[in-house]
């Protein structure tokens, strides 16, 4: 039987412009590329999945406008499985305008729509057929109706946190792992390995912080672990945490070590960020295990407890 994840949360459009110049000294910048694609971290989380070769089902919702309808049809596109993607009449999707500089960071200015009702109602709780749950604590109501019954069913379930919106459903999920932004928040002060004994809510929780270009920092237990980024090439930033997350899910639904599962997420979301519009730029499972093998025998040899 192949493996399956439920990816829950937000699902939108992001316009994306890669300027020549960055900041701004004039009324007009010139941009040298622009792409329009998909985004929202429940949704490029589960491309991700797919495009790795997993099976995978995302449960959002999306406005009943062309940019729902072209956010679906690109998920489909990609393999994702969109058949429980709520779309109230007369609501309006969530678009994103995504600024790039030229090293590669990006600048996010959302607009969340309008009429995009958050709701547990009808929902088909039996989640036995998936071996994973993605949550990104989006529509609230949605999420902590899934994540309870995940969480009675034994399900793993990956929580992806890039604010302490929402922090109430941290306490469902199995691995809880943050953004930077998110862990400084919480704690007061950007001190991440600080940072890790504060995101925890029960002792068995795995607890990780996305670090960017340094690379992932976690904590199982009483012990922390640090795994250095894969040096790349780097276009575009954006998404790659959502990457992360997604390709994360997929290595716990093949029940591979916390090591292994990191490690593997990491060179995926590095691997993403060697193009422009992140969703093109995810390789295929394959591609990022051969090059584990190839080229990362020096970054596994300098991962060290800290």
């Amino acid at each position: 039987m192949s493996k399956r994840v439920l990816s829950v949360g937000l699902s939108c459009i992001d316009h994306i412009w890669q300027v020549a110049k960055f900041p701004p000294v004039q009324s007009r910048t010139h941009a040298e590329h622009y792409h329009v694609q998909g985004g929202g971290a429940a949704a490029t989380g589960a491309v991700a999945i797919a495009r790795l070769g997993m099976d995978v089902e995302l449960w959002s919702v999306h406005g009943d406008d062309a940019n729902g309808q072209h956010a679906a049809a690109e998920l489909e596109h990609y393999g994702v499985n969109c058949q429980h993607i709520r779309v109230p009449a007369g609501a309006t999707t969530f678009v994103s305008g995504i600024l790039v500089t030229p090293e590669g960071e990006r600048y996010i200015f959302p607009y969340r729509g309008q009429g995009l009702e958050d709701s547990n109602t009808g929902l088909e709780l039996d989640l036995s057929r998936f071996d994973c749950v993605l949550s990104d604590a989006r529509f609230p109501i949605l999420n902590e109706a899934v994540l309870r019954a995940a969480q009675q069913q034994g399900i793993p379930i990956i929580g992806d946190f890039g604010n302490t919106k929402n922090w109430h459903l941290a306490q469902y999920v199995t691995h809880l792992i943050a953004s930077e932004e998110c862990a400084a928040e919480l704690l007061g002060r950007n001190e991440p390995e600080a940072a890790l004994d504060a995101l925890r809510h029960f002792d068995e929780q795995l607890v990780g912080i996305t670090l960017g270009e340094q690379g992932f920092l976690y904590k199982l237990g009483d012990k922390v672990r640090h795994i250095p980024a894969l040096p790349v090439d780097v276009v575009d930033t954006n998404g790659a945490g959502d990457v992360f997350h997604g390709a994360y899910a997929y290595a716990v639904a093949m029940n591979w070590d916390d090591e292994a599962c990191g490690l593997f997420a990491s060179v995926t979301a590095a691997l993403s960020c060697e193009t422009l519009g992140s969703r093109k730029g995810i390789p295929a499972a394959a591609d990022v295990e051969r090059l584990l093998e190839e080229r990362t025998s020096k970054e596994i040899d300098e991962m060290q407890w800290v």
